[in-house]
């Protein structure tokens, strides 16, 4: 045998030792319940959204969440920051004017946690409805701006999902034309992949 087989022979055998190492294969019983890997933690997910102005978009009339679809992990939890740059308001009925289905039943707002928005405050919401989620998005206070809200919230169920501004922001008699009724604008779709 050459000293070059010997060298792989040995460092053949060297490996095999290792993963039988690793591999548990020592003669001592196991308890399994006693040293099972704990589970990995959720992993947190960062996810940013902008509500531009018909302005800044060109569109007069027309707000945008940009992007307005978004994916996350099943299990994940899931930080959510809207910067909406929106100084217009557009009142919605009472309910739309609670937080829900986020972590603490709070908002993060203008620096100031809140757990609902007085409607004649809100340009905009962020709401899931088959999740449980409304986010009321206040207007911004100062023009040039933004209003930063940032909500915490786990995504226990797979699925496409999806979500809608529930303000009326939008065109027409209503202002639930337009914008409001166009997925890309002020609707879109939360998907949560996994099973």
């Amino acid at each position: 045998m050459t000293n070059k087989h010997r060298v792989w022979a040995l460092g053949a055998v060297g490996l095999l030792a290792l993963g039988a190492a690793g591999c548990g294969s020592s003669a001592a019983p196991s308890n399994s319940s006693s040293t099972s890997a704990s589970a990995a933690p959720a992993p947190t997910v960062h996810l940013y959204t902008n509500i531009i102005t018909g302005r800044m978009d060109g569109k007069k009339g027309w707000p945008m969440y940009s992007p307005a679809d978004m994916t996350v992990p099943k299990g994940a939890k899931v930080e959510l920051t809207i910067i909406s740059w929106d100084d217009g308001t557009a009142p919605p009925t009472a309910q739309y004017t609670k937080v829900t289905g986020v972590e603490g039943g709070t908002i993060m707002a203008d620096g100031q946690s809140l757990s609902s928005v007085p409607a004649a405050q809100i340009a905009h919401t962020f709401t899931v409805p088959a999740l449980g989620i409304n986010i009321p998005v206040p207007a911004t206070p100062t023009k040039g701006k933004p209003e930063i809200v940032k909500a915490t919230f786990v995504a226990k169920k797979a699925g496409s999902f999806p979500w809608f501004c529930e303000a009326p922001c939008g065109t027409g008699p209503t202002g639930f034309g337009g914008p409001m009724a166009t997925p890309g604008w002020m609707q879109g779709t939360l998907t949560v992949s996994g099973s």
